[in-house]
């Protein structure tokens, strides 16, 4: 199992790219949370609020999930970082097996 992070801007793009992810059974699971962000954007200071996305899928659709998330992505330069868990609980590593086709 992997986990996909982003970040998104709006609350509803976050919503609308979970659901397509699950409707197409590419991720067994979504959340996202409130965050705050401060980086250099073309030499300005930018401190924002975003939503950081994480996408639960098993490794064979790291690709296909990560070109999803970039063709959707509103963002000219979109954090895309993938996680692979030092451990996972084996039945929910299973749960997400069996969430995805």
């Amino acid at each position: 199992m992997i986990i996909i992070q982003t970040t998104i801007n709006e609350e509803k793009k976050a919503h609308d790219l979970i659901n397509l992810l699950l409707e197409t059974k590419k991720i067994a699971c979504g959340t996202f949370n409130k965050i705050q962000s401060s980086y250099i954007w073309k030499e300005e200071l930018i401190e924002e609020s975003e939503l950081e996305v994480s996408l639960y899928t098993k490794e064979s659709y790291m690709y296909e999930v990560v070109d999803i998330v970039k063709q959707r992505h509103s963002y000219d330069l979109p954090k895309i970082t993938v996680i692979e868990p030092v451990y996972t609980l084996p039945e929910y590593e299973e749960w997400v097996k069996n969430s995805t086709t």
